[in-house]
């Protein structure tokens, strides 16, 4: 059976990384932390980070890490790494990239093939063949001027930014009620698989005592059987001596009483030749 400890661990405990994970995490902050000027590859780490939820083991969101490691807020990073999607854009087309975020924050919500075109219009038309981020904005403004409500291609991009930042919340809300339900989830599987060792052990207990009581039955069984068998063996010797003690009484009496008649015949016998001789003798002594 699994261990309590394993089956209730804390939140952050079951969401730790494993080696190869809190080794990449250590590269990526290293990125981070030699320098936020360096836009592209610190939004890059931080999306990474985000994307893989490398954070995890010590934050339950990607907006605290963010503000407790690094000191900025979620809609910076998210600045951060909507400029460094932007640089993956532009990169593969040879041309020279960005060297500050700002300048293409105009960028940012736009379609790519926008984005593409409109940065190569900002390199043409830059003197010095790199241009800033308010001549970026001024071609991302002169090819979307604001309209009849005041909302211009800036104002869209915040609202994307913003819907993207409500997205990832959301989406993290929803990670952490799913973490919640399989915390929650994996207390009552520990608790069910308690209670079902619980049983198994009630159910061996209840054996054991039936097994138990089972001995013990057939021990008193031949206890008392052993103790009426001694009690027959005397009542049977009892009977046995009652039986033969009447048997011999008339096997005496029967032969006492055949010596006792022919005694009885002798005597008889003698009294009769005695009363011969006698009357002889009387007549003898009345010849004389």
């Amino acid at each position: 059976m699994e261990s309590t400890n394993t089956l209730l661990e804390t939140e952050y405990a079951i969401a730790q990384l494993d080696v190869a994970e809190r080794t990449r995490l250590q590269e990526l902050e290293s990125i981070v932390e030699q320098g936020l000027q360096t836009f592209y590859e610190v939004g890059k780490a931080l999306d990474e980070i985000r994307e893989h939820k490398l954070y995890r083991e010590t934050h339950k969101t990607f907006e605290a890490y963010c503000l407790d490691n690094w000191g900025i807020g979620r809609r910076t990073a998210d600045r951060f790494i909507a400029a460094a999607q932007v640089i993956e854009i532009l990169r593969p087309i040879g041309l020279k990239i960005p060297t500050k975020e700002n300048q293409v924050r105009p960028l940012t919500g736009l379609p790519p093939e926008l984005q593409l075109e409109i940065w190569q219009e900002a390199l043409q038309l830059s003197p010095n063949g790199m241009p800033t981020g308010a001549a970026v904005q001024r071609l991302v403004d002169r090819r979307f001027p604001s309209n009849g409500n005041g909302r211009t291609p800036k104002d869209h991009a915040s609202e994307v930014d913003k819907l993207r930042s409500d997205n990832q919340r959301l989406r993290e809300q929803i990670r952490e009620q799913n973490r919640d339900r399989d915390h929650r989830a994996a207390s009552v599987a520990l608790e069910l698989e308690q209670l079902r060792f619980e049983n198994r052990q009630l159910k061996a207990e209840l054996l054991q005592r039936d097994k138990d009581w089972e001995v013990r039955l057939a021990f008193e069984r031949n206890k008392i059987r052993e103790e009426l068998r001694a009690e027959l063996r005397e009542e049977l010797k009892t009977e046995l001596r009652e039986e033969i003690r009447s048997e011999l009484r008339e096997e005496l009496k029967a032969e006492y009483e055949g010596e006792i008649n022919s005694l009885t015949q002798q005597l008889a016998e003698m009294t009769k030749n005695y009363q011969a001789v006698l009357a002889r003798l009387t007549a003898l002594e009345g010849a004389k």
